[in-house]
């Protein structure tokens, strides 16, 4: 016959109890920290001709509260969706730039910024979550 006895298995069971919710609070922290180191990685990627594009990356959360789970990421510049994406090369009226007189002019550059700035803040995340976890558990 083998007998196991645990002492003080209250505190383990307290402990476990816990960590779930220290968990939570710490990978809450690490996820907005995350999507704020995004934010900042597309706001410097991004083309700097006129300042639109960089001052429209916006952070919003998807719910209030204490633990917001998820985030959206926003460009709301009228061209951002083509400096990310690209497209047809074409004659378009310039009249706000800091780098040319107003005109029209042939455009067949785009710059993606979101995608790279993406790819640049996972390298990160893995660290983040590690060193979120290992807070909870101390």
């Amino acid at each position: 016959m083998i007998r196991v006895q645990i002492r003080e298995l209250d505190k383990v069971i307290t402990f476990a109890r816990r960590l779930p919710k220290k968990i939570d609070k710490y990978f809450t922290q690490t996820n907005q920290k995350f999507m704020e180191d995004f934010r900042d990685a597309a706001r410097l990627r991004a083309p700097k001709d006129t300042g639109t594009l960089k001052e429209g990356i916006t952070l919003l959360p998807m719910r209030r509260g204490k633990n917001v789970k998820k985030w959206k990421l926003i460009s709301d510049a009228p061209h951002a969706v083509y400096q990310e994406e690209g497209f047809t090369p074409h004659i378009a009226p310039i009249l706000n730039s800091s780098k040319m007189p107003q005109g029209k002019y042939f455009v067949s550059k785009f710059t993606p910024h979101i995608e790279p700035a993406l790819q640049h803040v996972l390298t990160k995340l893995d660290s983040q979550l590690s060193g979120a976890l290992n807070k909870a558990i101390k």
